[in-house]
């Protein structure tokens, strides 16, 4: 019978360890809606984030009918099945690293009402400006609804999520030209550098 042989004692070997165990905090925008008073995406889709229940990322293309082929041509990518965030896909739920790279993206025509930290956890893929993650709760809200009765309202609603809720003001969580072009001329900077 051959016995196993170990070059060293497996007492003294490093542990595997993951890469993070850990719920990273990043940053996102939402909006509240009107009628449930529940947390929606800023995406397309506009999907309710329930209370008490982690969201968990659907790729979009799962939902589309893959026997019809038009969407490959506007958007250029290939499906397949995959979980989601996918490496070579888009998918995923995006939070910002930081306030100020959430401050940094225009939001064209994607009027917010909620900006907040985000818990993202499960497969997640990390990017120059943030994450892409599997699941995902709110951490903490801060409201910036102009209108005191309607801040009022969506603080006493977003209660439901159990996590701190607080009124702000607007232009503390909206897009800054200010940040975006010094951190357009910052990457420039470096690819020129270096």
């Amino acid at each position: 019978m051959i016995q196993p042989s170990f070059s060293e004692s497996p007492v003294d070997r490093d542990p595997v360890v993951p890469d993070g165990v850990e719920p990273i905090v990043a940053w996102r925008y939402w909006r509240v809606d009107n009628k449930t008073g529940l947390l929606r995406s800023l995406a397309r889709d506009r999907t309710e984030w329930f209370p008490n229940t982690p969201f968990m990322a659907r790729c979009r293309y799962e939902r589309l009918d893959h026997t019809d082929a038009r969407w490959r041509w506007v958007d250029g990518s290939l499906w397949k099945p995959h979980e989601s965030p996918g490496e070579k896909c888009r998918c995923g739920i995006y939070g910002a690293k930081d306030l100020r790279a959430l401050r940094g993206h225009p939001l064209f025509g994607l009027r917010f009402t909620v900006a907040g930290q985000v818990l993202l956890w499960g497969k997640v893929i990390r990017g120059k400006l943030g994450y892409r993650a599997q699941y995902a709760y709110p951490r903490r809200l801060f409201v910036v609804l102009r209108s005191s009765a309607r801040r009022a309202k969506a603080i006493d609603a977003l209660a439901a999520y159990g996590v701190p809720v607080q009124a702000m003001r607007y232009d503390d969580f909206s897009f800054s030209p200010t940040i975006a072009v010094v951190d357009v001329l910052k990457r420039v900077g470096t690819k020129f550098s270096g």
